[in-house]
């Protein structure tokens, strides 16, 4: 839009030779509900108020999604571990106008 890189969004590697890490937290590694305690340690963080399995973190500028709440099924890796985690720039999140 101002041909400017947007966002970044990751995925969920296949393998486990690839590892995303943000500040020693393996962001994919662990379940979900740990990711968003060991960052609340380090920022704000809070349920995504259009699919609360997911998670932001606006002082970051990064989300973490996950199709459904699976933390009471833990063999269920869909809903247990985040899927993508999105490293947005400043002003992503604005409305048009607000650019």
């Amino acid at each position: 839009m101002r041909d400017q890189l947007e966002a970044v969004e990751l995925g969920r590697p296949s393998g486990p030779s690839d590892v995303v890490f943000f500040r020693g937290i393996d962001v994919f590694g662990v379940r979900a509900r740990e990711v968003v305690t060991r960052m609340s340690d380090l920022t704000a963080i809070v349920a995504d108020d259009e699919n609360p399995a997911s998670f932001v973190a606006p002082d970051l500028l990064l989300s973490f999604w996950r199709p459904f709440d699976g933390d009471d099924q833990p063999d269920d890796e869909q809903g247990y571990y985040f899927n993508s985690v999105l490293l947005a720039r400043p002003g992503y999140y604005d409305g048009p106008n607000e650019v």
